[in-house]
Formats: structure tokens, sequence, C-alpha cells
């Protein structure tokens, strides 16, 4: 008779293996064979993937709902571009200048939703991401203004450098996910977003809980804004607005909030997004948007947990047939 753990390990070897398999193998590929078209688009895939898994961390095990998210996202891009063009730092001290000041920003919010949650939490956020959107628009000296800044020509990288730069921090951002989601402090995080209630009566500590969140999860985001800043060797306000915020959600709610798969499985709309902008003339290329609310109403109506309830209810159905097996078997 076998186990229950060797039918699990039988049911996560059918689909998800075989899923493992096939992104491995068409990464390896990608640099070999893609365009520069495609590299782009891989590129831009798994800096969502970054992004999902940094908003998945926050609010899918925390419970935080982060409206702003690419607040994180765009202070990274600041960090390193002004380190670097303004004060001719090397990339490293860019990239720890990006997550000190991630650090400090995510602080702030941590403490604010230590004390408030719901409408006032997001309210608090899109006050403070609304200020730093304007700092970044009116230190010109600093920032660039409108314009932004351009990164100097000597850390320009070929297209795939860039790529297994992003292929690296997409894994090693997913392996920390996965290892936070199953470790104790994701247990606590869990705790958290279902009852902070009854976990502030049995003695948790509710803020610092949810300041370790913000913190983590801020840093997740900028190491995806640093690697943006030299991926298009510049930056501008635009990497606060409200459409790559709305986008990194879409893409775990579409994936599978919660999950170590959601930000993987839901990278794939940004691919469509991309195909379809670069297939669309230029003029049209902002109404791709309606494909995402198209896709997300669709994915709301039938399947609400997301693209990775799909790969669940396939691998229950082999688990269901393996046991049909071992019993007639018997």
């Amino acid at each position: 008779m076998r186990s229950d753990n060797l039918l699990r390990r039988e049911r996560l070897l059918h689909p998800l293996t075989a899923v493992s398999l096939a992104l491995v193998i068409l990464a390896a590929f990608v640099p070999i064979f893609g365009d520069r078209l495609m590299m782009n688009i891989a590129i831009m895939a798994m800096i969502y993937i970054i992004l999902g898994h940094s908003w998945n961390l926050l609010t899918g095990l925390a419970g935080m709902f982060s409206i702003t998210h690419a607040l994180f996202f765009g202070l990274g891009v600041y960090g390193m571009s002004i380190s670097v063009a303004k004060f001719h730092l090397p990339i490293i001290a860019g990239l720890l200048v990006g997550l000190l000041i991630n650090i400090v920003m995510s602080a702030i919010v941590g403490m604010i939703g230590s004390k408030l949650s719901g409408l006032y939490f997001v309210m608090a956020q899109v006050g403070l991401s609304q200020t730093i959107y304007t700092l970044s628009i009116q230190l010109f000296p600093l920032t660039g203004g409108v314009t932004g800044l351009s990164m100097p020509r000597e850390y320009l990288m070929d297209k795939s450098t860039l790529y297994w730069i992003a292929l690296i921090l997409a894994i090693l951002t997913t392996l920390a996910f996965a290892f936070i989601r199953k470790s104790r402090m994701g247990t606590m995080f869990v705790a958290l977003k279902e009852n902070p209630d009854l976990s502030l009566s049995l003695g948790s500590n509710v803020g610092k809980w949810r300041i370790m969140a913000t913190v983590m999860s801020a840093s997740m985001a900028s190491l995806a804004g640093s690697f943006y800043a030299l991926f298009m060797m510049s930056n501008n306000p635009e990497v606060f607005s409200m459409v790559i915020s709305l986008k990194i959600i879409i893409v775990v709610i579409v994936g599978g909030i919660g999950s170590v798969w959601g930000p993987i499985v839901g990278s794939s709309l940004v691919v469509m997004d991309e195909l379809i902008r670069g297939i669309m003339p230029t003029t049209m290329a902002p109404f791709s948007v309606i494909i995402y609310a198209l896709v997300l109403i669709i994915m709301a109506i039938r399947h609400p947990e997301g693209l990775i309830s799909i790969g669940r209810s396939i691998g229950l159905k082999l688990e269901g047939k393996s046991m049909k097996k071992v019993s007639i078997s018997k």
C-alpha cells in the first residue's frame, strides 16, 4: 500500500514537474534562438515575476493590501540611477542605496500598516506614493524632473547578459518566497492575515511582523527596480505610476494569489501584453489594457483562485486516478 506522502509526491511530479522542466528548457534556449524582441519580452516577464513575488509576500501572505506597490519599485530605479549617474558610484553601491531607501520607506509603510487597516491603510499608501512621485518631478537637479536621468554608457550591457541576470533574480526571489511561505515566519504572516485579533490575543507582535513583511517585500521590489534601471538605461517618474502597480496586482491575482507559482503563471499576461503592443499601431498600444481587464473579468468569474487552481485540479484528478489503480491492484 502506498503512503499518503508518496501519493502527494506523485501528484506534484505530474503537472508541476513537467511545467518546471519546460520552463527551465525554454529559459535556457531563449538567449540562443531568441531575437531582440523575444529577449526584451522575456526580461520584462521576469521583472514582473520578481515584483509579483514581492506583492504576493505582502498581500498574499501577510494580508496587507498594497495598491501602490510601484512605490518600492520606483525607489529602486531612482536609487540606482541617481547613485550611478549623479554621484558616479558603482552598480553595487547603487543597488545598496536603493535597498536602504526602500527599507526606510517600507518601515514607514509597515508602521502605518500596524496602526491602520483596510481603506485607511490604502489611503495612506496613496498619499505616500503621490508625495514621492511629486518629489521625483520637483527635485530636478537630483532626479532629472519629468525627463529623468540617463545612465552612463559604460554600464550598457548586451541583452544576453541582462537576460541571465533577470533569470537569476527571478529564480532567487521564487526560492526566497517559497522558503518564507513554508517557514515559521510565513506561518505568522498567514496567521496575521486570517485573524489578526486572535494573533494579538495570543501574544504575537502584530506590528513587528507587519513591518518585517513590508521590508522584505520592498527589498524584492527594490532589486527589480535597480535591475530595471540597468535594463532601460534611464528613469522617469512613470515608474511610480498606478499602471505598474495595477499590472503587478493583476499578474498575481490571475496567476494565483498566495501561491509560489502564481506570479510565474501570471507573467504570461506580460508576455501577451508585450506581443499585443508590438503588433498594434503605436496610437493603439495603450488600449492593450482592455485585454488585461477582460482577462481579469473572465478569471474572476471562471477561476477566482487564479490559473494555478487549474493545475491543482489536474493534480487532484491524477491523484484520484492513481488511488483507483491502487485499490484495483489490491
